[in-house]
């Protein structure tokens, strides 16, 4: 006859299941240390959904995170999302309402008045006004601090130009870290890059060497304060390599137009400039973490491995570049002694793939099983 229920342990627990796989291998769960879970990933922009409602971009959340979970990310960071969507969509996934990895929130980055990503509700000018917006999102229960170093892709920033004063990120980063909060700083110019490492922040996202003329130049004074530091680098490789092969691909179609062309263009030299820059970083041995940044721009939610393989042709081992998806970020983001590695006292977060990604790194996307926090992720595939 068919069994009651599941079988069980002497102990009442359980059995444990077991699968007999010779050609996979099993890994901790990819942690992805940048994302902005409201954002569509296609092509939109912060400034095209600014009015939307905050109960569509929750919705739109909890359908990005669970396709993050099924492709074998286990724990996300929310580097930035409008008023408090994020930590509605964390508590939502605790309760099980929706299907999703480990949400970590930072809530509203804390921005300049019209700095990169004021829209989300993080304006703030002077240390005063910096420390209050901090505690503030420390006491709705952020679990790290994005602070927005320089300016970005909004519109009424300047993103080769540092925006929080040095003074205004010490402000930021003394009171995150006398809460135990991590901080991440966007860093598009070098000017920004140098204020966040005098802050001390803990992440530096993009690590971009602008400067105000807009010219794009490798700093060796920088480059050496990053690898005598603690501080972790996402370069977010990944995100303009996503858009450079949409618009290679309506290039060879024949539908690219003027305004595309020119991006295009843009985009090709950038990407020889970054890729030789971050070259340069890993000889140096500059500390490397993985995050997309997926959401935005045209890169959607489900392949954050893309981050971890752009990695690894940037000149890590796959080794190094798993490493930066698992151990490391988990070390960066203050996670580690519960994540980030397979080990006794952990969360059961394993990803399970098909062949040998530290041979092959592209094996990291032949997923067959997704397991969080020891239960099987529904929608990935078990065989």
């Amino acid at each position: 006859s068919d069994p009651a229920g599941p079988v069980l342990s002497p102990d009442g627990s359980p059995m444990p299941w077991v699968l007999d796989l010779p050609t996979a291998t099993l890994l901790p769960g990819l942690i992805d240390c940048h994302t902005h879970t409201n954002m569509p990933g296609d092509g939109r922009r912060g400034e095209d959904v600014i009015t939307d409602s905050d109960d569509v971009r929750l919705l739109r959340s909890a359908k990005n995170v669970e396709r993050a979970l099924v492709s074998g990310v286990t724990t996300i960071c929310d580097a930035g999302s409008w008023n408090s969507t994020a930590f509605s969509l964390k508590e939502g996934v605790r309760q099980g309402l929706v299907q999703g990895p480990r949400v970590l929130v930072a809530g509203r980055p804390v921005t300049v008045t019209g700095g990169h990503l004021w829209y989300m509700g993080g304006e703030a000018d002077g240390p005063e006004e910096v420390r209050q917006r901090v505690r503030t999102l420390i006491k709705e229960g952020a679990d790290f601090i994005k602070v927005i170093a320089s300016g970005g892709s909004t519109v009424t920033s300047d993103p080769y130009r540092p925006s929080l004063t040095v003074e205004e990120l010490k402000v930021a980063t003394s009171e995150a870290h006398g809460r135990n909060r991590p901080v991440s700083a966007h860093c598009r110019s070098t000017v920004a890059i140098n204020n966040a490492l005098d802050a001390g922040v803990d992440v530096i996202f993009h690590c971009a060497f602008y400067e105000p003329d807009q010219s794009y130049r490798y700093d060796q004074a920088t480059a050496e304060r990053l690898a005598e530091g603690t501080t972790w680098v996402n370069p977010t490789l990944y995100l303009g390599t996503f858009r450079r092969t949409q618009l290679r691909a309506k290039r060879e179609r024949g539908e690219l137009n003027g305004e595309e062309a020119v991006m295009l263009e843009r985009m090709e030299g950038n990407a020889g400039y970054r890729k030789d820059q971050f070259g340069r970083l890993v000889e140096m041995g500059v500390k490397f973490v993985g995050g997309s940044d997926c959401g935005w721009g045209s890169y959607p939610f489900g392949d954050f491995q893309g981050e971890l393989l752009a990695l690894n042709n940037m000149g890590l081992s796959p080794m190094q570049s798993i490493l930066a998806g698992t151990r490391d970020a988990a070390t960066a983001m203050r996670v580690s002694d519960n994540t980030g590695t397979i080990e006794t006292g952990k969360a059961a977060d394993l990803l399970l793939v098909e062949g040998n990604p530290v041979e092959e790194i592209a094996a990291l996307r032949r997923v067959l099983a997704v397991f969080h926090e020891g239960s099987w992720a529904a929608g990935s595939k078990l065989p």
